[in-house]
């Protein structure tokens, strides 16, 4: 009988800390995003002139959260092969700064849309387009690029209502 009693003790005293002792949950970039987008653009073909001379050969992955205070969060990687700058290998960084929406520039990966998110990471190259399309105010979207053997693009722009 004693160990009944002590189990619904111990049962009861668990249950009141999962209750009332737990921290409730909350998003890593906090409540002002609006915006979460992820991009990949996979450019292997060493004969297209789009790998070879607009984005280089390798890779980008790319993490966006895009505030309603015109801040942004990132985490991106890139991966290079041979390119004449930067070599061969991969590189990641974690950025942040101010965001603005703005037409799409002649090296942006070519989903249809006119517009992408720009951003300034305040380190003194001024604003540059994030190559994350802008599917308008308040709109979610995917896109998705796939024009010849050895190069994919993918985004996923997901609007946060409320917010």
């Amino acid at each position: 009988m004693r160990k009944v009693i002590a189990l619904a003790v111990v049962c009861v005293a668990a249950a009141l800390i999962a209750s009332f002792g737990a921290k409730t949950a909350s998003a890593d970039y906090g409540n002002t995003a609006q915006y979460q987008a992820s991009i990949s653009l996979n450019c292997d073909n060493k004969s297209a002139p789009f790998c070879t001379q607009v984005v280089g050969l390798g890779g980008v992955w790319s993490w966006f959260a895009f505030s309603n205070d015109g801040t942004f969060d990132s985490t991106e990687t890139f991966c290079g092969h041979n390119d004449p700058d930067y070599g061969s290998g991969a590189f990641h960084f974690n950025g942040d700064g101010e965001w603005r929406v703005g037409p799409t520039s002649e090296d942006s990966v070519p989903f249809g849309q006119t517009q992408d998110f720009w951003v300034n990471y305040n380190d003194g190259n001024g604003w540059q387009d994030s190559d994350v399309p802008y599917p308008g105010a308040g709109l979610s979207h995917h896109y998705s690029f796939k024009p010849a053997p050895g190069i994919s693009a993918m985004a996923q722009v997901s609007y946060i209502p409320g917010r």
